[in-house]
């Protein structure tokens, strides 16, 4: 048992500008040099800009910046001004990375590595308020998947993105050759299992002690989206510990903590509550 203590994630600018690099780095030193493509309107941009002979990463920024302005207005969400700092970094990086050459000269290596990359960065620019694709998957403030209201039915947003990226796909099959169509579909993969990992993978388990239960919990599911489960009675987890007038005061919530989350949540617990508590368990949860 210690004191939740930790800094805040207090530069999330930071975090979506490296994670735009290490997308574009995916993309120029891994996936272009072999002819491959990502899902998305990155995607979409990189068979326009072998056509047009404008720069991939000029296209990257003006597709995104309109579809993003327009999701803004959708859905009456700051989302713009949080995603520009990762565009600009991804667009950016892909104009400096272009001369270079692959790091690999074996496609599924590239396939792999790009994938890896790519999911990389998108999910650390997600998990900090940014957004690299305009296609990119969200959540609702529920914590709810996006869907779309189309013919009086609501879809599920992540069908529509699998929709679009096969149809992308197949037509690169058609422009670059079915192998390197083939050698993207691995590296789209990649790049989604990656980063579902880095949303749903390590994640440990821990109990919070505190007195003003509600405001710690309204203060980490308002930074962090994450949803707590008090334990009633509560004094007998606490029994040798507190004395017999704190048993009362004392609460207990239960919380599912992302790996990468770790430091914010401490951070945020203190902030709310400088005498909360933190009771680790002692393994890590898959």
């Amino acid at each position: 048992m210690k004191p939740a203590s930790g800094d805040a994630s207090r530069f999330p600018v930071f975090y979506t500008v490296i994670g735009g690099i290490t997308a574009s780095v995916g993309l120029e030193l891994f996936l272009h040099p072999h002819d491959m493509i990502a899902g998305g309107v990155t995607g979409i941009s990189r068979l326009m800009s072998l056509y047009t002979q404008e720069h991939f990463g000029l296209l990257l920024f003006v597709l995104n910046l309109p579809l993003m302005l327009l999701y803004s207005l959708y859905t009456h969400k700051p989302m713009l001004l949080r995603a520009l700092p990762g565009l600009f970094a991804f667009s950016g990086s892909a104009i400096i990375l272009s001369p270079f050459p692959a790091v690999s000269g074996h496609p599924v290596v590239c396939a792999l590595g790009g994938g890896i990359c790519i999911g990389l960065g998108a999910a650390l620019t997600a998990r900090h308020g940014g957004l690299l694709d305009s296609l990119g998957l969200s959540e609702s403030d529920d914590g709810r998947p996006s869907t779309l209201v189309l013919t009086h039915r609501k879809i599920p947003l992540i069908q529509i993105v699998m929709l679009c990226n096969g149809l992308l796909l197949i037509t690169a099959g058609f422009v670059l050759g079915w192998e390197p169509a083939l050698y993207s579909a691995l590296s789209c993969l990649a790049a989604y299992e990656t980063t579902r990992l880095m949303f749903t993978g390590l994640r440990r388990t821990v109990c919070i002690v505190s007195k003003k239960q509600q405001t710690v919990e309204d203060a980490i599911y308002r930074r962090l989206r994450l949803h707590g489960t008090p334990i009633e009675g509560s004094a007998q987890i606490k029994g040798k510990m507190k004395s017999e007038s704190d048993k009362k005061e004392q609460m207990v919530i239960v919380y599912s903590v992302h790996l990468l989350d770790w430091q914010r949540f401490k951070a945020v617990i203190q902030m709310a509550d400088p005498q909360a508590q933190i009771m680790h368990m002692k393994c890590w949860e898959t």
